[in-house]
């Protein structure tokens, strides 16, 4: 009887502990670039929730920046339990404190590739098909 109470224990907890490995698969942390006939973007991710974006002629983000004489921070948020999986970047110009959100979302295709779409007019998009998204790809 122990045993079979044992069995249905792991059985029971077994679909837990493979939801928060695939959790940990797609980590976002990290640098990751997109490349197209475009150009070239990047976006870094830490751990603190901060994030920068670079671009061929620009450096936006980071915990402190400066732009047009301002001085901003901007952050990400995930929300991975919505699907497709929610990102928003969040520009705080930090002598005001007013915010404005960029509202986007982001599909894992695997541990290290990410579609990333931007919503426009501060409306998040709904899919991947009928939305511009861009692919990225971890580097770091």
């Amino acid at each position: 009887m122990k045993k079979l109470i044992i069995i249905l224990l792991i059985i029971a907890f077994q679909p837990s502990f493979s939801q928060n490995e695939n959790k940990s698969e797609f980590e976002i942390i990290g640098k990751w670039k997109s490349e197209d006939d475009t150009g070239f973007g990047y976006f870094t991710f830490k751990k603190d929730g901060s994030t920068i974006i670079e671009t061929q002629d620009r450096i936006l983000g980071g915990e402190n920046f400066e732009q047009n004489g301002m001085k901003f921070s901007l952050e990400y948020k995930i929300v991975s339990e919505k699907k497709p999986i929610e990102l928003d970047l969040t520009f705080t110009e930090l002598k005001s404190g007013r915010k404005l959100v960029w509202p986007c979302i982001i599909k894992f295709n695997n541990r290290n590739e990410i579609l990333l779409a931007r919503g426009t007019n501060g409306k998040r998009p709904d899919n991947f098909i009928t939305s511009d998204y861009a692919i990225f790809k971890r580097i770091e």
